[in-house]
């Protein structure tokens, strides 16, 4: 059954940056500030505010935390890095970053030569540098703790889904054919999800490969399935449907093809899409951040917040105009909201309930990214963009 919001979308602003996290952030604070939009374009972002430093313990109105710096880490200036689910290691995009056609994998889309993938290992109190690939990859949409996953688009035309190993730095080719391959992410049992198209083709399918088999929901040359990822448990199978310029939220049971396509739960957003608005609003959380448990988490821009949503329960706004989002452990959440990051118990979105303010982590613009348990401790990274790149913040929830 299709639902429609309210009000759609707009166009995003049309650039690289419209599509990726650091970008999003900045541009939805800008506007949510209130900054005049002109002929449909949002005003650029504001300067950044200054970074202060900050060290040691700090203790807020209900819990203590014991923040870190870990360092700045150059970037294209546009993507925040990738963390292993388990945190201990990070890949990061640099030098100039992949055009447009690139990062959606449309015609026309070409190695970009003069961007490199740096690794990084996460340490106690400091970032370890592993080293840097060659020019002309892309950097994946998700990683595991064996690697992350990286795209090439190949002489020819094609595209290529790899991981480099973060110990060896080696890189193992997954999907290599004739084909393009765009969008993988991979879940949490291994299983890998990218969208795929002929050559000549514009179309993508779903595709879904696992255990050496293979399972496809066909976008028979009219539909378009993009930036899909699974949910949790690996149930589900989530991603962007676009069709005529009608982009819908879709869930499907990846079990086997016809399930896919019999299960197939399609959830209206907007009947002026295109490629680059599912890109501008699935790059809001990525894909490690951007599951949490049944639900997808995604930008709305009508919202003007960060939105849940699964095939059962539908859309709903995070509370609090939320632009960045992380789980830090079962009973508590860590939010950008209001230019601060706050750790807060998780928005249950039940206005009986109240909205807990949380405890501000950061008294400045930050996007936080969930760690895991450090010594002891649950814990969330947060990135501080800088000019040039990010400086990473580990916080501890000592009390």
């Amino acid at each position: 059954m299709t639902t429609r919001p309210t009000h759609d979308p707009p166009h995003p602003p049309r650039n690289r940056a419209a599509g990726v996290l650091l970008s999003l952030v900045l541009a939805a604070a800008s506007a949510a500030a209130g900054c005049a939009a002109v002929g449909g374009r949002k005003s650029p972002p504001p300067p950044l505010p200054p970074t202060q430093p900050v060290a040691g313990t700090i203790v807020g109105s209900a819990v203590r935390f014991d923040l870190r710096p870990l360092g700045f880490v150059p970037s294209d200036g546009v993507t925040l890095p990738l963390l292993s689910p388990d945190g201990r290691h990070m890949a990061v995009q640099t030098g100039v970053a992949p055009d447009l056609a690139t990062a959606l994998a449309r015609q026309g889309q070409r190695a970009p030569l003069a961007s490199r993938i740096a690794m990084y290992r996460v340490e106690g109190r400091a970032l370890v540098r592993l080293g840097e690939t060659d020019g002309g990859l892309i950097l994946g949409r998700s990683a595991d703790n064996r690697g992350f996953l990286v795209e090439s688009v190949r002489p020819d035309g094609t595209r290529w889904i790899g991981r480099i190993d973060w110990s060896s730095r080696e890189t193992e080719w997954l999907v290599q054919d004739g084909n393009v391959h765009a969008f993988a992410a991979l879940g949490a049992d291994g299983t890998l999800v990218h969208a795929s198209r002929p050559l000549n083709g514009r179309q993508f399918d779903l595709v879904i490969r696992k255990d050496g088999q293979t399972r496809r929901l066909p976008g028979d040359g009219t539909r378009s399935y993009l930036l899909p990822c699974l949910s949790a448990d690996g149930t589900r199978v989530l991603a962007f449907s676009l069709r005529d310029g009608i982009l819908e939220l879709v869930s499907a049971d990846p079990a086997s093809d016809a399930s896919l396509q019999q299960s197939a739960v399609r959830f209206f957003v907007t009947d002026r899409g295109s490629d680059e608005l599912a890109l501008f609003m699935g790059s809001a959380q990525g894909v490690r951040d951007g599951v949490d448990g049944r639900d997808w988490i995604l930008f709305h821009r009508s919202l003007g917040s960060l939105a849940r949503w699964n095939e059962t329960d539908g859309l709903r706004a995070l509370t609090g105009g939320v632009l960045a989002h992380a789980r830090v452990d079962a009973g508590r959440e860590a939010v950008l909201t209001g230019s601060k990051v706050r750790v807060r118990r998780p928005d249950t979105n039940a206005a009986s309930e109240g909205l807990d303010p949380g405890t501000v982590v950061l008294e400045q613009l930050g996007v936080p990214r969930g760690l895991g348990v450090v010594e002891g401790a649950p814990a969330i990274a947060v990135f501080v963009p800088e000019p040039g790149g990010v400086r990473m913040l580990m916080v501890r929830l000592v009390g």
